[in-house]
């Protein structure tokens, strides 16, 4: 896991001690996205980034874009034409920030139409300072239709390493096992394939009603413009504990079954036993194969 961790070093090698504009923090409940999220900001830390603006997919201040010299994308698995908010975000970025460095944080690459990644290809390829993270072998041969700056690199969640000592590591000596059992429902979600007869969750099991209000707040501050900086702060401060749930959940399990990559990352980063299936297009396999094919405790189904 440091070796993982060791890589984003590049990127700090990139930015180069310029100003950064961080945009499109997800402010929804998706864990996997807040992870990643977090790990981010773990990053900045770690290489005394100078964050001067960050900011979800809405609202923005292009204004305060402008006093920055580096903007930075949210990683994740969302770039493609299955999820447009995002993709329309980042095409918009691109349109009006040619005269700007770009980078975009580790990410799968997936489009369901062949038409929809040339037109965006060709986009993004006219920007002459756009630089393209990505976290698998596939993303990799399909990001350099996008940009000759391919930066082949894991998922952002691992700068939150380390989560436990290297003693805590390994498969427990519990019988039974106690299994986790976390199952997409999402458009990404597979067939039931699972060697266990066992209720499942997803990530929105894990979230309360304090979560909830805290989200609501920020939907109402977030259109005073005044506000929005302050409220991103206060976002931050909520998945903090969204995050700890998480890991305390993980915990109280010796086992973990999941279709999900963040679940996947996350029970690695806790050192846990884990049995991974794929989602709908093979992300979880190819990040497997990248990145974690050495790690000793997992199963790999294969769908």
């Amino acid at each position: 896991m440091d070796s993982l961790k060791n890589e984003h070093k590049k990127l700090a090698e990139l930015i180069n001690n310029r100003k950064v504009t961080y945009l499109d923090i997800p402010v929804h409940f998706n864990v996997g996205d807040i992870l990643i999220y977090k790990g981010t900001e773990a990053f900045f830390d770690t290489y005394d980034i100078d964050v001067i603006y960050r900011c979800a997919h809405e609202n923005i201040e292009y204004k305060k874009i402008e006093n920055s010299e580096v903007i930075l994308l949210h990683g994740g698995g969302n770039f493609g034409d299955l999820y447009s908010l995002h993709q329309n975000l980042r095409e918009d970025i691109i349109r009006k920030f040619k005269h700007k460095t770009i980078i975009c944080l580790p990410q799968t690459i997936h489009f369901e139409d062949s038409a929809n990644l040339a037109k965006s290809a060709a986009l993004f390829k006219e920007h002459q300072d756009f630089h393209f993270c990505v976290r698998d072998i596939l993303s990799v041969e399909l990001a350099k239709e996008f940009t000759e700056n391919v930066l082949f690199m894991p998922d952002m969640a691992h700068h939150l390493h380390p989560l436990i000592d290297k003693t805590e590591s390994g498969i427990s000596n519990v019988f039974p096992p106690k299994i986790l059992n976390l199952v997409r429902v999402d458009a990404e979600k597979q067939p039931n394939t699972r060697s266990i007869v066992k209720k499942g969750f997803d990530w929105k099991n894990l979230i309360s009603r304090e979560d909830e209000f805290a989200f609501n707040v920020y939907l109402k501050m977030n259109k005073v413009p005044w506000f929005s900086s302050r409220v991103i702060k206060l976002w931050g401060y909520q998945t903090e504990n969204i995050v700890f749930r998480s890991i305390n959940y993980f915990n109280a399990f010796t086992v973990v079954h999941t279709d999900r990559l963040h679940g996947f990352i996350l029970a690695a980063l806790l050192g846990k036993e884990i049995c991974l299936y794929d989602n709908s297009y093979g992300k979880n396999t190819n990040y497997y194969k990248a990145w974690l094919k050495d790690y000793p405790f997992i199963t790999a189904e294969q769908s």
